[in-house]
This record gives C-alpha cells, structure tokens and sequence, in this order.
C-alpha cells in the first residue's frame, strides 16, 4: 500500500518582472517602494522581494542567457498591466516616493470608491512608475 502525503500549498502569484538594470531595480524598489530583499542570485541577476505580504521576483534581461521572453522587450516594460496591492502605512510610503521620486508618481494619492457587486468599496490609493515603466498601484481600503 502506498502512502499518499497531502502537501499544504500556499495559493500566492508571485509575478516575475524583467529589468533592464538589476541594481537600479533593486535600488528603487528597496529604496523609494520599501521592499525587503529576500534572497538574491547575483549570478543570474535576479532577486526575490517582499513588501506587507506581497512578493514579486525581478531579473535583469541579458543577452544571451535564456529568458521567457515571447517578443523583444521595449520600454516601458508593462504596457496594459498594473499590480495593486494594500499596503500597511500607505502615507509614509507616499510621502517617500514624493520626497525620493515625484517625477515616477503617475496618479497622485485619491480616495475612490468602486462598484463591486451590489455595495461599493472605497480605497485610497496612488499609482507610481518603477525605473523600467512598470505601474504600481498602492493602496488601503477606507
């Protein structure tokens, strides 16, 4: 008889984004987002980041090394998506971006509400540009 072993699997997306320069990548998103560094492979220019829960992995494209690619990469990188997530002290990590990156802020912080299915739900929030053109939505519900 064979034992069956049930693994608990912990439903996370984690989103890999491609950079065109590591260190500023990591530079901005520690520095100006607030990121925590995870872990790193200096060797494949890639590295695993956290913010208030939320991970996302970046690696710099290079030449030659195998990437999952499926066209050539222009910036700014990201055209048609966003990444939203809620945020502990959304304030402070305003106040940051303006005072470290006013130039990256793509819509101010707002108060918005939003339809969702019969009620509404309202949230501040604001939407910043990383160093390759990536949009960032941040965010508290109200």
């Amino acid at each position: 008889m064979v034992k069956q072993v049930t693994q608990s699997v912990e439903c996370k997306l984690v989103p890999e984004l491609y950079c065109s320069c590591i260190n500023t990548t990591l530079a901005f998103y520690t520095t100006i987002f607030g990121f925590s560094i995870q872990y790193q492979r200096p060797e494949d220019n890639f590295a695993y980041l956290s913010l208030d829960g939320v991970d996302i992995m970046v690696e710099e494209i290079t030449e030659g090394v195998s990437t999952w690619l499926t066209a050539e990469m222009n910036q700014p990188f990201g055209r048609g998506i966003n990444f939203q997530w809620q945020v502990i002290d959304l304030d402070t990590l305003y106040e940051r971006v303006q005072k470290l990156a006013l130039h990256q802020i793509f819509l101010p912080l707002e108060q918005k509400s939003y339809r969702r299915n019969d009620g509404e739900i309202t949230q501040r929030q604001f939407i910043a540009k990383d160093s390759d053109g990536y949009l960032f939505r941040f965010c508290s519900v109200v």
